[in-house]
């Protein structure tokens, strides 16, 4: 089977397509390191979050912050 030149170019073209969604960003690259402070770094259970990081805390969430506990899949440490 010889390959034409249209098949060429849908192959380089589909090779494309790969390699520029392989590129985009992904949520979790979007989203806010936790910090490297004395506080953040004693947290080790995703719970103790919201020691700090609930309505009427001290740095209370977002209002379109999910309302999630697993904190850690989101933000890297």
């Amino acid at each position: 089977m010889k390959l034409r030149k249209a098949d060429w170019w849908f192959v380089l073209f589909a090779v494309a397509v790969v390699v520029g969604v392989s590129l985009l960003p992904t949520p979790k690259d979007r989203n806010p390191v936790i910090p490297k402070n004395v506080e953040h770094q004693a947290v080790t259970v995703e719970k103790n979050c919201t020691t700090c990081h609930q309505p009427g805390a001290a740095k209370p969430l977002p209002d379109r912050h999910p309302r999630r506990q697993d904190c850690f899949r989101c933000h890297a440490r």
